[in-house]
């Protein structure tokens, strides 16, 4: 790409009061939550080089709450800043057009104001000082070009030795600090005057050779010192100007009907008093009729009918005398039914190489596209492989919709030559199905190698888990003003919701990883599941039982989860998972209803801790009794007359004691009181161990023999 953009700043545009430095990869997701500032961050960004011509509006763009300053300042300040890596190509082109050192030219900022006006500059210009290397570079190519050119061979060689011992002199004035100040570089132009008066005052070949080859560069480089920035004249701003990238920014605005009435579409196309959403729409229009190879007054003309006349004669009273019927002419007919074929083929054919740019596109279904037009209506038709029968567009998903029109705004943008395009589009797929969603997160990246595409979302399934460092964060401040954030430790209480689908995404890609390698077994609550990972770990750490390190434990956060959560997964891993369940009066109903319902084929995934009801056990029980009782004191100490593991009782469900003494001291455990429990547990669990019992032990190993 000739523009490579690296990064953007939106400063005073909308709810944008300053953005920051965002920095741009191929493919960028802004992600945050509705009325976050996401669509006028890329409002803003389209309006450094709108494909569509997109106007700056100061009512509508400058915050509404400073409108009152707009007039003093009469818009003299950038709302936008972007700076691009150019290619080669492009840098070469500027180093010969403006005579500066590539290393100058290769970064430039572009800014747009809100009078319209553009400012380029190089940030790499910005110097206080310029570097021993490049004028030591200059020098030695400067002499190297001379041994190469014309000049050498009627020079004698004394003469070339001097040039040679001339400029070894000046690179010996290069100060050893290793950078020149802008007398330095004045110093060495009047060494440079004085050698050529001296030695070569009558050689005008030679002057000309030396000051566009050295002196000019020089007098560029001391230019730059002394304005601190290389300055552009108005023709040299156009030079980057002209070639900046076209953005086009596309949202559901620019979505096509179905049906679509030309005489408004010819008519809207000259318009200048349209709102946001209507241009959005007549652009697509526009695009789609040039895809057609047609104009709408074209497809009106040819498939105009001609219709019968009817003439009245009167006498000399006015009296109605006689009406004849007059009907076109043979060859008027002929000329009217060649036109409405010729339209019809034209159409075809456009139908047809649709269809197949299309497919070539988008692979969530085998779509066929049909143009039909009927007097000063022009239809589009759909249909598929499942639903052969064809549908009108705006009778298809929003998805679909949204996808169609945006193809061909992108391919408009590309037959125009804007194939090195920034894609700017606000919340892509929204309508889509979420395994779409994420064909579509794949489409984007195939685009982004030839064009950068920036893209907002609050779906996780449109943001990729693997790439954080694409992902821009945004939120509405306290302020009101919007926030954009690429920390995602942040604490900012605004910024929780923004977070969440960031969250979200990594949950689902994390869980995806681990239900494709793990064997998932169903638990109660997230206390289970902290003791049986404490279980587990300890039987892989000692090899009591390898065989355990595939399973994952996921809470379901109660009974009513269970049955549902089973279906679900089964779908995801291709078997029934494992369900323990406590042994508890509710569990073992719970137990029968799986086994006579979903899981009769499979009765032995599904688990208990205890043989019957009236042996009431839970996954408290299978852990050391006395450890549990001594956290379960320091809990509740100064809330109980007597401390709990003085009390405990061996022979009974260790949680129903607890609950038990909890009722009879007079004090209401916390909702999340067992949690809380396993916690402490888990923190001590290397000490515990070392007094495990035997019989502990193989208790675990006989339920991890059942799951494994």
């Amino acid at each position: 790409m000739p523009f490579l953009l690296q990064s953007f700043r939106v400063t005073n545009f909308r709810s944008i009061v300053d953005s920051g430095e965002i920095r741009i990869n191929d493919c960028t997701c802004l992600v945050g939550t509705n009325e976050s500032g996401k669509t006028n961050l890329l409002i803003a960004l389209q309006k450094l080089n709108p494909s569509n011509g997109e106007l700056i509006v100061p009512l509508t763009d400058y915050p509404r709450k400073e409108y009152i300053t707009f007039d003093t300042n009469s818009g003299k300040e950038p709302f936008i800043r972007a700076t691009f890596r150019l290619d080669e190509a492009i840098t070469a082109q500027m180093v010969a057009k403006l005579g500066y050192t590539k290393e100058l030219v290769t970064v430039v900022e572009v800014a747009r104001y809100y009078n319209g006006r553009y400012d380029v500059n190089f940030p790499d210009s910005f110097l206080g000082q310029y570097p021993n290397k490049y004028i030591h570079a200059l020098l030695s190519t400067f002499y190297d070009q001379y041994l190469t050119s014309d000049l050498i061979t009627r020079d004698k060689e004394e003469i070339t030795q001097d040039l040679r011992e001339f400029i070894e002199r000046l690179i010996a004035l290069l100060p050893e600090s290793g950078s020149v100040g802008e007398y330095d570089v004045y110093n060495l132009i009047s060494q440079l005057d004085e050698f050529i008066t001296v030695k070569y005052s009558r050689r005008q070949t030679f002057r000309l050779f030396v000051d566009e080859q050295l002196k000019t560069p020089l007098e560029n480089i001391a230019r730059l010192l002394t304005n601190k920035r290389i300055v552009l004249t108005p023709e040299q701003q156009r030079l980057f100007i002209d070639q900046l990238p076209r953005f086009v920014y596309y949202t559901d605005y620019g979505n096509l009907d179905a049906e679509i009435y030309l005489p408004h579409v010819i008519q809207n196309s000259s318009r200048q008093d349209l709102g946001f959403k209507e241009r959005a729409k007549v652009r697509t229009l526009k695009v789609l009729f040039d895809f057609v190879q047609l104009k709408p007054e074209e497809i009106l003309e040819l498939g105009s009918e001609i219709s019968q006349t009817k003439v009245i004669t009167r006498d000399s009273y006015g009296r109605i005398d006689s009406t004849v019927v007059e009907t076109a002419l043979e060859n008027t007919v002929d000329q009217e039914r060649e036109n409405k074929k010729k339209r019809e083929v034209i159409l075809q054919a456009a139908s047809a190489r649709l269809t197949k740019a299309f497919q070539e596109w988008w692979r969530q279904g085998n779509y066929r596209f049909r143009f039909q037009a009927d007097g000063n209506h022009f239809r589009i038709w759909v249909s598929d492989e499942k639903r052969t029968e064809e549908i009108e567009l705006d009778g298809r998903s929003k998805g679909l919709q949204w996808f169609f029109s945006f193809f061909l705004t992108f391919r408009a943008e590309q037959a125009n030559g804007h194939s090195n395009c920034i894609l700017l589009l606000d919340e892509p797929g929204l309508s889509l199905h979420p395994i779409a969603q994420q064909d579509l997160l794949t489409f984007l990246h195939s685009l982004s190698p030839n064009n950068q595409l920036i893209y907002t979302t609050h779906s996780p399934f449109l943001i990729g888990s693997q790439e954080l460092s694409n992902l821009k964060m945004l939120y509405v401040g306290s302020d009101g003003n919007s926030v954009v954030s690429d920390d995602y430790r942040t604490t900012v209480h605004e910024a929780e919701e923004s977070f969440y689908p960031i969250r979200a995404a990594l949950n689902l890609r994390a869980s995806e990883q681990l239900l494709t390698s793990c064997l998932p077994v169903l638990v109660n609550d997230v206390a289970s599941q902290i003791y049986l990972q404490l279980i587990k770990s300890y039987l892989l750490q000692t090899g009591a039982h390898p065989a355990t390190k595939d399973l994952l434990f996921i809470p379901v956060g109660g009974v009513e989860g269970v049955e549902p959560l089973t279906r679900m997964l089964a779908q995801q891993v291709g078997t029934l998972p494992y369900v323990l369940l406590d042994g508890t009066v509710t569990g073992h109903v719970l137990a029968n209803s799986l086994i006579q319902a979903s899981y009769s084929g499979s009765p032995s995934h599904v688990i208990t801790l205890s043989e019957s009801e009236t042996d009431e056990r839970v996954l408290e029980d299978l852990l050391p009794a006395t450890d549990l009782a001594r956290h379960f004191s320091r809990m509740y100490r100064g809330q109980q007359t007597d401390d709990f593991d003085y009390i405990l009782l061996s022979n009974q469900s260790i949680v129903r004691q607890m609950e038990q003494f909890a009722l009879d001291n007079g004090y209401t455990l916390a909702s999340d009181w067992r949690l809380t429990l396993a916690g402490q547990v888990a923190k001590t669990f290397g000490k515990l161990t070392a007094r495990l019992q035997p019989e502990t032990i193989q208790s675990w190993i006989a339920l991890f023999n059942k799951l494994a």
